[in-house]
């Protein structure tokens, strides 16, 4: 991938007044200056805002410009995310990570892949003459993790012999059990071609040569380039694409896809990401970025904390299903695979996750309504406010219903607070919101924020 210098500085205009590290499902992007105007409305002081759930950082990176910031999320990818995003990164760290690079561009652990990647290339050479049955099969099958687990009898000669040649020279390397080969065994042929796998894990080794802060960044921009040229539908991470169908038929709608993405420089693409980390604004202010749950942050929450930001999910899906592929290359701990029964047999799962993935409470509906009070009731007691993002649905609409409604969240949010106003994106529709009606309506087409202030510190058994 060759990157236009006209589409770079293009590409820095449209992020200037928002940095989005990853793509992210429910990314803030579009109300972050509704966000940021409400805090500064309930707190003029520009004090410390706590970001629960912080995700992507995207929320972190645009209130961090003018107070500090305290980002908490239970997953460790998004504390690098958000570490990178709230630390200034100078000239000097820049030109020395671009200086080691040099020394990861081509590493051992390209010798023992050169099976695969050569086989892969072949493979996209064929489709692209429209002969698109064995790049089908190698996204679909060839991961080298199942096949080691011998869940890959029937594939073809040609991919079963790279298979088997890369795994012999990862365990003659001993590389096949290290965290220098994470990306490349778990995703390679999957999320991404065998040799953009490979160059992500050269990355990743290369921030172990750093630490702290630039430590950080240089992961989280590895993270940014992954999220970029991971090859699946909407560049989430949920589900690998299927390209084969019941008959074990390739899907030749999915192949200019393939070609496309696979295509990718990593390199190109990670010095792309590394600049715009480089472009964030540099201030002074005493940011902070936890991995820690919500209600221990909250138990810890520092004396200068004037407002919480809260979104947590919204429905029964749980965000770690969508990010897995981020928080193994984060992580780097070998993580056992999720089993499936297919046919009597039990089998590592297509999208290989993980087995050990967070569970939020607030997508369980059975836990939902406690966690709620929990958040209330904690933020409420340190004398704070709370600026909840949720979003209601359309049931007629047929969209995933909600774990809580609007109306649950408000009779709990006026327990703990005396003033609770509502703003949906199309402006308040309702102020001091101390009773719920049945009839209270709120577009179902909009993100809604429940402004909590005048805290009353009333504790849990009033519910």
């Amino acid at each position: 991938m060759v990157v236009n210098p006209n589409e770079q500085m293009d590409f820095f205009k449209e992020e200037k007044n928002a940095f989005r590290p990853i793509h992210y499902l429910g990314s803030k992007l579009r109300i972050l200056e509704t966000i940021s105007d409400i805090i500064d409305e309930i707190d003029p002081t520009y004090g410390r805002v706590y970001d629960v759930f912080s995700g992507s950082g995207t929320v972190s990176s645009y209130l961090g410009r003018k107070r500090s910031v305290t980002s908490v999320d239970i997953q460790e990818y998004s504390r690098i995310l958000t570490s990178a995003v709230l630390q200034p990164f100078y000239e000097g760290e820049l030109l020395e990570v671009k200086d080691r690079l040099l020394n990861y561009k081509l590493t051992n652990l390209q010798v023992c892949a050169e099976p695969l990647i050569q086989y892969e290339e072949w493979a996209l050479a064929k489709a692209s003459d429209n002969d698109i049955y064995d790049i089908c099969e190698l996204v679909e099958l060839g991961s080298i993790m199942p096949y080691k687990n011998n869940e890959r009898e029937n594939i073809s000669k040609g991919l079963k012999k790279a298979l088997e040649e890369t795994v012999m020279k990862l365990q003659d390397m001993n590389l096949f059990y290290s965290e220098k080969s994470i990306t490349t065994r778990y995703f390679g042929g999957t999320y991404f071609s065998f040799k953009q796998a490979s160059e992500l894990d050269n990355l990743l080794n290369m921030a172990d040569t750093f630490e702290g802060r630039v430590k950080d960044i240089v992961i989280a921009a590895t993270l940014s380039t992954a999220s970029e040229i991971v090859n699946t539908v909407g560049k989430q991470f949920a589900q690998p694409l299927k390209t084969l169908d019941s008959r074990g038929k390739p899907k030749k709608s999915l192949v200019t896809k393939i070609i496309k993405d696979r295509s990718v420089d990593v390199f190109k693409m990670f010095e792309m990401q590394l600049n715009k980390y480089f472009s964030l604004e540099k201030g002074n202010f005493n940011h902070i970025s936890l991995c820690s749950n919500f209600y221990e942050a909250l138990d810890n929450i520092t004396s200068d904390t004037k407002v919480v930001y809260a979104d947590p999910p919204y429905t029964r899906y749980h965000y770690s299903r969508y990010y897995h592929v981020l928080e193994t290359m984060t992580l780097r701990d070998n993580p056992e695979i999720t089993k499936v029964k297919l046919k009597g047999e039990l089998r590592m799962s297509r999208g290989l996750y993980r087995t050990e993935r967070h569970q939020s409470p607030f997508s369980i509906k059975s836990l939902a309504k406690e966690a709620f009070i929990s958040l209330f009731s904690k933020v409420s007691e340190k004398n704070v406010s709370l600026i909840l993002s949720y979003s209601p649905y359309d049931a007629e609409k047929e969209s995933t219903p909600r774990v809580q409604t609007i109306s649950e969240l408000l009779e709990l949010a006026n327990k703990y607070f005396n003033k609770v106003d509502v703003l949906s994106i199309e402006g308040f529709v309702h102020s001091k919101l101390n009773a719920v009606g049945k009839n209270f309506e709120i577009p179902t087409n909009a993100e809604i924020l429940i402004i909590c202030t005048e805290a009353n510190g009333e504790v849990r058994n009033n519910i």
